[in-house]
């Protein structure tokens, strides 16, 4: 009997180091989003219309989770505010979205390649960030199709 629990403790302490590491890694890939954020997005990228915007990603909870806080507001008068929180559980990087219209929205995320990350969820909604010539690129898809597209660049210029 002691075997048998000296290895189920072996296992589970090695399982445990595996998705710590996992973790580590993953961690690492979303690096790149850390910091502050000011967005434009013209006429044609959003349904209503040109704006602009402010946006943070900042690790939180010591490093456990990641925060981001949006504000945008459009020359149409339009105005949306957001909150996202990253984390992991069961060892996989999950995100949860809330806004001011009220939606909530639970996300699968990957990073397919280095400073690129895709939020997905099951209902058919897609957010993309990914860096392009030193700035920042987004886009938010609703059924797979293109919703809003906006450029960012760090504040500061940092």
């Amino acid at each position: 009997m002691g075997g048998m629990l000296r290895t189920f403790l072996l296992v589970l302490m090695t399982a445990s180091a595996m998705s710590g590491q996992a973790a580590g890694d993953w961690w690492k890939s979303l690096g790149f989003l850390i910091g502050d954020w000011v967005g434009v997005a013209g006429a044609k990228d959003t349904p209503v219309g040109a704006g602009q915007g402010a946006f943070s990603f900042a690790p939180d909870v010591e490093r456990k989770v990641i925060v981001r806080r949006n504000k945008a507001q459009y020359d149409s008068g339009a105005r949306h505010d957001d909150l996202m929180v990253i984390y992991m559980e069961d060892a996989r990087p999950r995100a949860i979205y809330f806004d001011s219209e009220g939606h909530v929205i639970h996300y699968s995320v990957s990073t397919p390649s280095a400073e690129r990350v895709v939020f997905e969820s099951d209902a058919g909604y897609r957010l993309t960030y990914w860096m392009e010539d030193g700035a920042m690129k987004g886009q938010f898809e609703v059924g797979g199709k293109p919703y809003m597209n906006w450029t960012s660049r760090r504040q500061g210029g940092q």
